[in-house]
């Protein structure tokens, strides 16, 4: 199958896509590197821009970036000008509704009569709006496929009873975003069955049940707290992927990729010294995380309707995961007894077995400046596929081991910055169920005004949030600072959907919405894709106090000259350096958007005319 890059099914060349909310009304503006050609071509920084809800349309038309990027968002020819120069400084507009001119003192969410509203800049550009919507598969060709999902779907402890034709891995990405899209296929019933009975035993850290003993000399592996070890210089790597264990070929790719293109077909053996010291999962294997979708989608076992498994990567030193809702939709048992023992501890003389696996869903890794804390939201999130939408808290026994073994509390001394890690989402801005209480449980035991680094999945796609402060749910006084990324494009398909409808609130900064779609003549027929990735973190000794001392760089696959996604050669979309400071708070030294495709988020003052990004004096100047 051929792939090539493609705009939002959404987009239209003379029409701005917009989206109106309960707090915020936004635009999508894309313009244009290329005004002639109808077929796809790379465009300037996407820039999403959101105004409360109230604005008018002269505060609209007062915004002269927004003006600006509108009038480089038509993709076709328009009248030449004299001096284009004088025309960005001279850009006049108007709202234009079935020939009047509208009363700029009009309040955008009053009109009615969206389709017919035109936006006039400089009398010879004329852009309509669409309203931003979901886009669904074609149902003739969703039909189709159908036809063959049945015989092709783990509906027996993750046997499949019949084979279609051979398939290279345990699972295609368009089975797996029609069961998640419609909820309607035949394995439901085998799914229930083994989502009923008792979970899996929660599983703790020797020391915490055996407190009292303070003479005893415990192990790291005892106390669920390991000491980062890597080069020398004190330098240390790390992989980290989110909702990667989907069994495709886009997981396959991914985890290649993170292995700096090591063949995973066959099991690791030596380390070599290009791999990462660990590697991260943040947790989703699917469908339900049975044993048999954990051996077929994350430890290389080969099923029989395919042609091989897909491995989960180990680094140097270790390997660790945190469980998703996923996981425990099977009530646990594939991860607990099937994936844990297989990571922990590793020798780099052998990374067939682990010296000292992972026994428990959360632990801690550390270094002399950071402490790296993975939390399992995925254990309370133990409910219904379509019913998995409660708040989710964090077991009793991790707000235990964080208090009496980790030492975290509002007076704690330790000033390392602190990093967490978790499945669920802390925040979402396009509205992502479930809602969670954990971000409270977390910052109650912390010093009031900390900030944090903290980075999840869930969501399958890439999203960076603005610095921001947490409001409780519970009315306990406890605030959670944090930054916050989104990482959960790791594995699952991810489908271009509409614009985020909490942008504003939530203070999104940064996503990826690049896509693709897949030339063929069947269900994938114009369906936009957007691109699996991962993260590399690189921490180092800083110079001195105050100075960077960790690297994130996101990254994700990339499509070759012959139109198939590579693990070679990985895109670089963002590059971030964070520093701690001598009170523990974690500093964004800086972050960089390499990649020009990155879409930008925007959330304009109205009151004082000025956006609210943080890292632009101009509201809409793209770096």
């Amino acid at each position: 199958m051929f792939r090539s890059r493609c705009h939002r099914p959404q987009h239209k060349p003379d029409s701005i896509e917009y989206h109106i909310s309960s707090s915020q009304i936004s635009f999508l503006l894309s313009p244009s590197t290329n005004s002639t050609s109808t077929k796809y071509s790379p465009r300037s920084r996407p820039v999403l821009i959101t105004f409360p809800l109230v604005v008018t349309l002269k505060e609209i038309l007062s915004q002269k970036d927004f003006i600006d990027l509108a009038s480089k968002h038509l993709s076709t020819p328009v009248s030449p000008t004299d001096n284009d120069d004088l025309q960005q400084q001279q850009n006049t507009a108007y709202f234009e509704l079935e020939g009047k001119i509208l009363d700029d003192n009009l309040r955008f969410s009053s009109i009615i009569l969206m389709k017919a509203l035109i936006l006039v800049i400089n009398e010879n550009i004329q852009l309509k709006f669409h309203e931003s919507k979901r886009i669904s598969p074609d149902p003739v060709a969703l039909a189709e496929h159908r036809k063959s999902l049945i015989s092709r779907l783990p509906i027996h402890n993750g046997h499949r009873p019949e084979t279609s034709k051979q398939q290279n891995y345990p699972n295609e990405s368009l089975d797996l975003l029609f069961d998640t899209l419609h909820g309607e296929l035949s394995y439901i019933t085998e799914y229930l069955k083994s989502h009923i009975g008792e979970r899996h035993d929660f599983t703790t850290y020797p020391i915490q049940l055996q407190k009292q003993d303070k003479t005893k000399q415990w192990n790291e592996w005892e106390t669920g707290i390991y000491k980062m070890c890597g080069d020398t210089d004190g330098t240390v790597n790390i992989a980290l992927a989110s909702d990667w264990g989907a069994g495709t070929m886009e997981s396959a790719l991914v985890a290649s990729s993170m292995m700096n293109g090591l063949d995973l077909s066959t099991q690791q053996q030596l380390a070599t010294p290009n791999l990462p010291h660990y590697s991260i999962h943040l947790g989703d294997i699917y469908y339900v995380g049975l044993p048999t979708e954990v051996q077929h989608c994350c430890l290389g076992v080969k099923p029989h309707w395919a042609e091989q498994g897909v491995r989960w990567p180990i680094g140097r030193n270790g390997s660790f995961t945190i469980p998703g809702n996923h996981e425990l939709y099977s009530r646990g048992f594939g991860y607990w007894d099937h994936f844990l023992p297989q990571l922990g501890l590793f020798n780099p003389e052998d990374l067939t077995q682990p010296t000292q696996p992972q026994k428990t869903s959360y632990w801690l890794l550390e270094n002399e400046q950071w402490r790296i804390i993975g939390l399992d939201t995925g254990y309370n999130s133990f409910a219904l596929i379509t019913i998995d939408n409660f708040s989710i808290k964090l077991p009793e026994e991790i707000m235990d081991w964080l208090k009496t073994v980790v030492g975290l509390s509002p007076q704690m001394t330790d000033k390392r910055g602190l990093l967490f890690f978790s499945h669920h989402q802390v925040v979402s801005a396009w509205d992502e169920k479930p809602y969670t209480e954990f971000p409270e449980q977390i910052a109650s035991l912390l010093p009031e005004g900390q900030t944090v680094l903290y980075l999840w999945g869930h969501e399958h796609r890439l999203s960076f949030y603005e610095k921001q402060t947490i409001e409780p749910m519970l009315n306990s006084g406890s605030k959670l600072s944090l930054y916050g990324r989104c990482i959960g494009n790791s594995g699952f398909p991810t489908l271009a959907t509409q614009l985020p409808i909490k942008a504003r609130e939530t203070k999104l900064l940064f996503y990826d919405d690049r896509l693709y779609n897949v030339e063929d003549k069947d269900a994938w027929s114009d369906m936009a894709l957007g691109f699996n990735g991962y993260v590399t973190m690189k921490f180092v000794r800083p110079k001195q106090a105050g100075d960077t001392s960790l690297y994130l760089t996101y990254k994700s696959l990339d499509l070759n000259t012959e139109g198939q996604l590579t693990a070679e050669n990985a895109t670089i979309l963002v590059n971030e350096e964070w520093a701690v400071d001598s009170n523990g708070n974690v500093i964004l030294v800086k972050l960089q958007p390499v990649n020009q495709e990155m879409t930008k988020s925007v959330h304009i003052n109205t009151n004082s005319d000025e956006s609210s990004s943080s890292n632009e004096s101009h509201c809409c100047t793209a770096s």
